[in-house]
């Protein structure tokens, strides 16, 4: 990112880097700032007003001002008529050209939230998805109706924030397979890293939402690559670059950190990204439902250090994150 325009995060960076002694999850969020080159100046400019003035003292410091961004700029109320910053036409390069609007979305929920929400169980939630699947068309009737009103109470309180999501193409492998792990491998593929329970912690409840591109983007919005501007401070984010002369011509998506262990390099295997508006979720949408009780076994620096070669090669960009990534391990 352009920090020479933000000189408290430039100097935060600097000193960041040549500290042997800083925590490998802030290096790692420094690194990202570094060599996310998508941000445009006009977004670099905005993010400016949350971290300008006084010296950004640590990593803690950083990541409360770009917490206020976040709550400013990307989780809008449903009921505001502005979008997330994502979605504005000042970041309109990293949108994404048209896709096939017949395809799938996939997406992990964490649903302890939701069902607080709604004063049920997961177990509860379960129940109620498999007797609207099951064959007795009054349970089903009963269950949907039950279902409907989670979900228009979900609904009801979700933001305006973008979401990330992968196409059912890149994970058709794993939904194929509907086993008691099917969320874990997700987790992994898609490096959703903070679903990852502590030893000795509940596991985490989750749904698996299915739909199509065309109900995700609405009327005339945007599906977009993901930058360190569209979320959270988050570990197992990795920048994508823009793609080189020679790249492959199709739509040049995010690529997500496979936290999937694997040892050598050459079983690595990129994931895939990206981000779309905000919609109500609809009783067609469950896909299905499950627990993530493991913790993520990928080191993080490990996936990084198979991630870059694979994305510079992805995106024919050779340069990317030279000297930055991984230059103090």
């Amino acid at each position: 990112m352009q920090i020479a325009a933000i000189p408290v995060l430039e100097d935060f960076a600097s000193r960041t880097q040549g500290d042997p002694g800083v925590q490998p999850g802030e290096r790692v969020r420094v690194e990202n700032l570094l060599i996310d080159e998508r941000p445009p100046l006009a977004g670099v400019a905005l993010y400016a007003r949350y971290l300008s003035g006084t010296s950004v003292v640590n990593g803690d410091d950083w990541q409360n001002r770009h917490n206020n961004f976040v709550a400013e700029e990307l989780e809008v109320g449903r009921e505001e008529a502005s979008e997330p910053w994502t979605f504005r036409a000042d970041n309109a390069v990293n949108h994404l050209p048209l896709i096939d609007q017949r395809i799938n979305l996939i997406r992990v929920e964490d649903v302890r939230w939701p069902c607080d929400l709604s004063h049920i169980t997961f177990e509860q939630l379960q129940e109620k998805l498999q007797q609207w699947k099951g064959p007795d068309a009054l349970a089903s009737a009963q269950a949907a109706d039950f279902l409907q009103r989670f979900l228009a109470t979900w609904n009801e309180q979700r933001d305006k924030r973008p979401l990330f999501a992968t196409t059912e193409l890149e994970v058709e492998d794993i939904l194929a397979d509907t086993s008691a792990n099917l969320a874990e491998r997700l987790r992994d593929r898609l490096g959703l890293g903070h679903y990852s329970p502590i030893s000795g912690a509940p596991p985490i409840p989750v749904l698996i939402m299915r739909y199509p591109v065309v109900e995700s983007v609405g009327d005339n919005k945007s599906l977009a690559v993901p930058t360190l501007l569209d979320g959270k401070l988050n570990d197992y984010f990795f920048p994508s670059p823009f793609p080189g002369k020679n790249s492959d011509p199709n739509p040049a998506l995010g690529h997500s950190l496979n936290l999937t262990p694997v040892v050598q390099e050459n079983d690595y295997r990129l994931g895939v990204e990206l981000l779309h508006p905000h919609f109500d979720y609809r009783l067609d949408h469950f896909f299905w439902s499950g627990y993530i009780a493991n913790p993520v076994a990928m080191p993080l620096v490990r996936a990084r250090s198979f991630h870059l070669p694979w994305l510079r090669l992805q995106r024919d960009r050779e340069d990317f994150g030279a000297g930055i990534v991984g230059a103090a391990t």
